[in-house]
């Protein structure tokens, strides 16, 4: 299962280890086009590639040595994980250091092209789940932009990703924007769950 800009990893890893993946779940998931698409303020900083590594380096070596931990407020200690509500359990995997060292983004231009020349996923099960509603930017010309954008990211771009498989298909969330698993994380359960099944079906040879 891959979210958002996971799920360019997601189809890289497929493409290089294609007998590992049985099925697969796309949620709201980055596709190629973004760059050449999406309006200017949807996309992230693009660092230079010679700043890659450094960049990663710095990242990673801020979380070992407990710098990434210190930035963030702290949060209640819970003995038993079955107290916490789903909401409460997304926000203290996401306050994770090495959650955060993945996701202070910089855009690498590289990994929309590496998910391009991918391999598709032949006849595995796909669910690809798009978000039903636009982010709001809080103005009414970049909302309007952002509008007309996610026309095409429905039913264009992420329909795109729908025809990696020969079992692929598309669920629109309607009531959730790009956050599905935090808005609508029982739609996200649910096609993992399906994707299980019919993995676990076909292999039962019904």
């Amino acid at each position: 299962m891959g979210f958002s800009f996971g799920g360019l990893n997601v189809r890289v890893y497929n493409g290089l280890y294609p007998n590992e993946v049985a099925g697969t779940v796309l949620v709201d998931s980055a596709h190629e086009d973004e760059p050449k698409r999406a309006p200017k303020f949807y996309l992230g900083h693009t660092a230079p590639q010679y700043l890659w590594y450094p960049l990663h380096l710095m990242f990673q070596t801020a979380r070992h040595t407990g710098l990434l931990r210190l930035t963030q407020p702290s949060a209640p200690r819970v003995q038993d994980g079955s107290q916490l509500t789903p909401d409460q359990m997304i926000r203290a995997l996401q306050r994770q250091p090495k959650s955060l060292a993945s996701s202070k983004g910089i855009v690498i231009p590289e990994s929309y092209e590496q998910a391009r020349a991918a391999a598709g996923m032949g006849d595995r099960p796909l669910i690809v789940l798009t978000a039903g509603k636009p982010p709001s930017f809080g103005d009414p010309e970049l909302d309007r932009q952002a509008s007309a954008y996610h026309q095409v990211w429905v039913h264009e771009m992420q329909a795109q990703l729908v025809r990696l498989s020969t079992r692929g298909r598309q669920i629109v969330v309607e009531n959730s924007d790009h956050g599905i698993p935090s808005r609508a994380p029982d739609v996200l359960i649910g096609a993992v769950r399906e994707v299980v099944t019919e993995i676990r079906s076909k292999g039962s040879g019904r």
